[in-house]
């Protein structure tokens, strides 16, 4: 559809259609009622009359449309009258307008010139922000225009452009502004305000089951010292320092530069890191800080909060477990804990021997391995130190097996998967029970498929623990390489949050 100017004046005809000046209606349009638009040209001005009464339509039309282009050929349809009906000397006096035409331009032509031609007769930039911008100064100007470079072409606007300096202007002092405030202060974009009082944002961001518990730890780590911690800067340099760090001591302010948030800003960071296994880049953004400062606080908190932690890994008596034991269970009742050993991703080593201890033959991937123990309501009682996906579980237990098996009383059961072929390990009071091996030359006996079905039922708890500790998506991702040395820390903390929720069985 093509847009042209009419030959006798600057009215604007579209496809062939000559419009109202203050509204979309145009000659010949049938609207819903069945009436059709008639247009009224604007008295030509001859006579007294006339002029007086071209003057009264010219103001009503400034009224509404200060910007009209006024001509004898200008027209106004039949429905800005009193009854739809133009008569001899009638005034337009309905101009309420709901949707005011838009100011069709020409498309502004592009000219091309090519990178390796002679460019003297290139407009230079000066003279093409001072066509388009108008009474803009060429200081503010540089400051917001850019060179249009497409590949290996540039494109130069050569027309002039109608644009409102008082609009331009004003965009300009809000730029301004908003350059000169985001230098003056770092506002993090994300905030611990958007989750407080609300459980569902709460659990969904930092992993805590409600509000209330978050606040409480935050509280908590404020009394062992989380206001003034000694962040990490490496571990050579941090051992080299420790002892000048004066200001890390009760009653002592820290010297020089302040932190750039705030104490719950740096625990809220951390929860984000681990639900949601936020790159680094990624929160220096949301915080508004640098990369450098999110390394730094996501290593000295993810240690701080391991070392308060470890005391949500509890290791129940045996009365306590009775008293809580489901009903999956009522047929074995010696069973103190459920384990089965889980393995997560990483980044492939440079070192072939790292290659080697950490390729796994089941997820055919490089990852590290932790044995997991469970009480029977699926509490989480035991968390071995991080293996290579090469090491057994036969030898996490040999060399992880004092952690917990001194804890076991005489007739206690230990629930495991085939496989856990430790039995010798174990010391003569201890039991330990797991489905029987099959064949694959024949087919398994009756009494080896109830044995099998009444042992996977009870051991199901140690599977929907691991996928709650799962939930948390650090734990789901490849880990960096960057981030090896915390790998221990970080699958502690998510087993120990875990421990927050309500029991998986009852």
């Amino acid at each position: 559809m093509d847009d042209r100017k009419d030959d006798k004046d600057s009215i604007i005809v579209k496809g062939g259609k000559r419009y109202c000046l203050l509204c979309s209606n145009y000659a010949g349009k049938i609207c819903d009622d069945g009436t059709t638009v008639k247009l009224h040209c604007i008295p030509s001005g001859d006579g007294a009359d006339q002029t007086t009464r071209r003057s009264l339509w010219i103001q009503k039309i400034k009224l509404v449309r200060p910007d009209a282009p006024i001509s004898s050929n200008s027209r106004l349809c039949n429905f800005h009258f009193e009854n739809n009906i133009c008569k001899q000397g009638s005034i337009p006096s309905k101009l309420n307008l709901t949707t005011p035409r838009k100011i069709v331009l020409p498309r502004r032509p592009l000219v091309r010139y090519s990178e390796f031609e002679n460019t003297e007769n290139i407009p230079c930039r000066d003279t093409c922000i001072s066509s388009t911008i108008g009474s803009l100064s060429l200081k503010e100007s540089s400051e917001t225009q850019t060179d249009p470079i497409v590949g290996d072409s540039v494109y130069v606007q050569t027309s002039d452009v109608h644009v409102r300096d008082d609009a331009t202007q004003t965009q300009l002092n809000k730029a301004k502004c908003m350059k000169s405030s985001a230098s003056q202060t770092f506002v993090p974009i994300f905030k611990p305000e958007v989750i407080e009082n609300d459980d569902e944002k709460t659990k969904y961001y930092t992993g805590y089951p409600n509000y209330a518990t978050f606040l409480l730890f935050f509280t908590t780590f404020c009394k062992h010292g989380a206001e003034k911690l000694t962040y990490w800067e490496g571990e050579k340099r941090t051992q080299l320092h420790a002892e000048d760090r004066k200001y890390s001591h009760p009653n002592i302010e820290k010297p020089g530069k302040k932190r750039s948030l705030r104490t719950i800003d740096e625990f809220f960071m951390v929860c984000l890191k681990l639900r949601h296994g936020l790159r680094q880049e990624f929160l220096a953004d949301l915080f508004s800080v640098s990369v450098m400062t999110v390394s730094r606080i996501i290593n000295t908190w993810i240690n701080f909060m391991f070392d308060h932690m470890q005391s949500l890994i509890p290791w129940p008596s045996r009365e306590q477990i009775l008293s809580n034991l489901p009903k999956h269970y009522t047929e074995m009742t010696r069973v103190r804990i459920v384990v089965d050993a889980t393995e997560f991703f990483c980044e492939k080593p440079g070192n072939l021997e790292a290659q080697f201890l950490t390729w796994s033959e089941y997820k055919h991937h490089n990852t590290y391995k932790v044995l997991i123990g469970v009480a029977p309501n699926g509490l989480v009682t035991f968390v071995s130190r991080v293996w290579g996906g090469h090491a057994s579980d036969r030898h996490i237990v040999q060399k992880d097996g004092d952690l917990f098996l001194p804890k076991l009383e005489p007739g206690d059961v230990i629930l495991a998967d085939k496989g856990f072929t430790v039995g010798d390990l174990l010391p003569a009071h201890i039991g330990l029970n797991m489905p029987p091996f099959v064949s694959s030359s024949c087919q398994m006996s009756v009494q080896e498929f109830f044995k099998t079905q009444q042992i996977a039922a009870p051991r199901i708890v140690v599977e929907m623990k691991m996928e709650q500790i799962k939930n948390f998506k650090i734990l789901q991702s490849v880990l960096p390489l960057a981030e090896v040395h915390l790998a221990e820390q970080i699958i502690m903390i998510c087993c120990a949050m875990t421990n927050l929720y309500e029991p998986l069985l009852k």
